[in-house]
């Protein structure tokens, strides 16, 4: 084995010239001047005859004694018959394939398929990504196949105390994710257990407040607030409507006509999208009309949506903003949620004796044949603005007869 010849005083003294040369340390490795002067270390090896050459790194990034050492692994490696170009690009691939492969890259790509498939809304693939982003946080970087239970189980157990109403969100966004990794061959197979039993009849199931004295105080409770305009006017339309949530935050002002009354949401934006069934008009009922109208009165003529986010009002607030505001500001975790309202509606409706049919269009619930409930439409209509009317005013009965209570101190997160 020849001894090294070149020493860091060669090294920092190798000044570009017009035409580029190498200067040999011994042993295959050299030191490769260009013009540009952008230094490099090289091995030279000879296999089947034929004279190559392997870059090592840049000599900015890699002292001698780094280099003596990767020429050294290069040796060996040529002596083990290997073309140690093609080994450099099998490990950039690899790297390369890894960080394609981290959890952050296989959660966008999940989301993009399953969105496109599923025709999520821009509203709910916010909220999928946010929900990804801020309960998998601890996972974000590591390569899909490290991820095992070991790792995930105590990740979710926090949420499951923390946040227990996303955990069952969460655990099937997880699966479904790693899922979509067994299906593109990046694993071999989901290393979590199926969901939970139960679960489904646990994500169906919608507690809700419904006597009438408690639905005041709620309501007081709610007007007492000091919180932004969009978590509040996606309040007033949820409560006063019956509205899904993911349908109330993404309200625009071109579905509304506020001369006419009527709030159209697009059948492409309905949980329920067959579109035979056609876009799903509301009677809005006089005080919330009212509200409807003064709030056009300030926002801006080009103002896109209803409920907009604090921050950038060109996008709505997003349903977990509005789930926090209950959860949190109401302290209602458990007892009532905005989809409860459906519950109350349909509740406080059959008691007082109100025509099922007409409650149930106004969920946007299939009444009868699909033919039956087109020729009804124009006639339900008119039977839902006196109900939503009655509806009205029995909730501001039950908030202007409830007692004022003090509101609990927890951030709304605004």
């Amino acid at each position: 084995m020849a001894r090294h010849i070149l020493t860091d005083r060669h090294v920092r003294h190798a000044k570009p010239r017009p035409r580029a040369y190498r200067l040999a340390d011994g042993d295959g490795l050299h030191l490769f001047v260009p013009s540009t002067g952008a230094r490099a270390w090289q091995y030279r090896y000879r296999r089947n005859g034929k004279q190559q050459t392997a870059t090592l790194g840049k000599a900015a990034d890699m002292t001698l004694a780094e280099a003596r050492l990767a020429a050294g692994k290069a040796r060996r490696s040529a002596a083990d018959g290997h073309h140690l170009t093609i080994v450099k690009k099998t490990q950039r691939a690899k790297r390369r394939a890894e960080a394609d492969n981290t959890f952050t890259a296989v959660a966008k790509a999940w989301a993009d398929a399953t969105g496109k498939r599923m025709s999520w809304s821009p509203d709910y693939r916010r909220e999928v990504d946010a929900s990804i982003r801020n309960h998998l946080l601890e996972i974000h970087a590591l390569p899909v196949t490290e991820i095992v239970a070991p790792i995930v189980a105590p990740i979710l157990g926090k949420i499951e105390k923390s946040a227990p109403h996303m955990i069952e969100k969460v655990r099937r966004r997880l699966h479904a994710i790693l899922d979509y990794c067994v299906e593109q061959g990046a694993i071999v197979g989901n290393p979590l257990p199926m969901t939970r039993k139960g679960a489904t009849a646990l994500k169906r199931h919608f507690p809700a407040v419904t006597k009438h004295a408690d639905v005041g105080a709620m309501l007081l409770a709610a007007d007492q607030t000091d919180v932004c305009r969009g978590v509040q006017r996606a309040h007033r339309l949820v409560t006063f409507t019956g509205q899904r949530i993911s349908e109330v935050v993404g309200a625009t002002w071109k579905e509304m006509d506020l001369e006419r009354g009527t709030w159209t949401i697009p059948r492409r934006r309905m949980k329920k999208k067959n579109m035979e069934r056609g876009d799903h008009e509301i009677p809005l009922p006089p005080l919330l009309l009212k509200s409807l109208k003064d709030w056009r009165l300030i926002d801006p003529q080009d103002a896109v949506y209803v409920c907009p986010a604090p921050r950038d009002s060109s996008r709505p607030i997003t349903p977990e903003a509005l789930e926090k505001f209950y959860r949190r500001t109401l302290d209602l975790a458990g007892k009532h949620s905005p989809h409860s309202w459906r519950t109350v509606l349909k509740t406080w409706s059959a008691d007082a004796g109100k025509e099922t049919e007409v409650v149930e269009a106004q969920l946007d619930h299939v009444v009868g044949t699909k033919v039956a409930s087109a020729y009804d439409r124009a006639k339900r209509l008119e039977l839902r603005r006196k109900l939503m009317k009655w509806y009205e005013d029995t909730l501001i009965a039950a908030r202007d007869g409830a007692k004022v209570i003090r509101l609990t101190t927890k951030s709304s997160g605004y």
